[in-house]
């Protein structure tokens, strides 16, 4: 794997990449590009960059704020916002049209990619999406709004935390082990700024408007536990879905084997 970075429109963006063996007379098939959540890191994906490099080019972002790409300072880490780092990538890469894999808070990223350049999205992979939270009922709503007011608090942590072990439950030791260091290492104003973009973010805008443009294809990638009434999948039924049994929020480290088996479907290929 190489690791590179871009320039961007706030400053650094850190990618790693890896490709096949390049064939003379073969046709390229379409790159991908993974999208990390909140805490990690473009680390997150490395089996599936591994896997996927097996056949065609995969590339992997530190997205703003996290791994070694470059912080908003103004906060801002509204997905249309870190859709332009996106672009700021494929644009410095000469990519004109990929996959995108979005893990997430990452399938947010993914999405406002998506809509804002549907001409350059083959297709949309949305891993565990948190669905749209413009379309809670009332009562998770009021949930929401004593979370928020927290984030901005001493209690921060606390809260975040609460919030990260319920998203493991169904994950293994290591994955759950992993998470919350990258969690613990992560500061408030990264967190607080992105579960404020997050619950402001109309994800099934961005969705309907992707879908809309020609040639453009979605599918989701669940685990067992993504089942709300705001789920992507259940306020937009034809949206295709795929349950990953025994798995938590981070379902591409609990099973790597069935994730990079799901991608292949996706993608259109046999799996390896």
């Amino acid at each position: 794997m190489r690791s590179t970075t871009i320039k961007g429109p706030i400053g650094t963006i850190h990618i790693i990449e890896a490709s096949p063996p390049v064939t003379a007379g073969e046709s390229e098939p379409l790159p991908v590009v993974f999208l990390h959540g909140m805490a990690v890191s473009a680390n997150l994906w490395d089996a599936q960059l591994a896997h996927v490099a097996l056949t065609r080019r995969a590339i992997a972002l530190d997205m703003r704020g996290h791994g070694d790409s470059a912080p908003p300072e103004d906060g801002n880490y509204a997905p249309v916002s870190c859709a332009a780092d996106v672009l700021a990538v494929l644009d410095g890469l000469g990519l004109d049209r990929v996959a995108i894999v979005g893990h997430s808070f990452g399938a947010c990223i993914a999405l406002a990619t998506a809509a804002s350049a549907p001409h350059r999205i083959a297709q949309l992979i949305l891993a565990d999406a948190p669905g749209d939270f413009t379309k809670v009922p009332a009562e998770v709503y009021e949930l929401i709004v004593p979370f928020q007011r927290t984030l901005e608090t001493e209690d921060w942590r606390a809260a975040v935390e609460t919030s990260f072990n319920e998203a493991l439950t169904g994950s293994t030791a290591p994955t759950r082990d992993r998470i919350l260091a990258c969690l613990a290492a992560t500061p408030q104003d990264c967190l607080s700024g992105m579960y404020r973009a997050m619950f402001a973010f109309e994800a099934v805008d961005a969705l309907d408007r992707y879908l809309a443009a020609s040639g453009t294809r979605a599918h989701a990638i669940i685990a067992p536990s993504n089942t709300f009434p705001f789920s992507l999948h259940i306020l937009r039924p034809t949206l295709t879905t795929t349950t990953i049994p025994d798995t938590g929020h981070w379902l591409m480290l609990d099973a790597p084997e069935a994730f990079a088996k799901e991608l292949d479907i996706c993608l259109g290929k046999e799996s390896i």
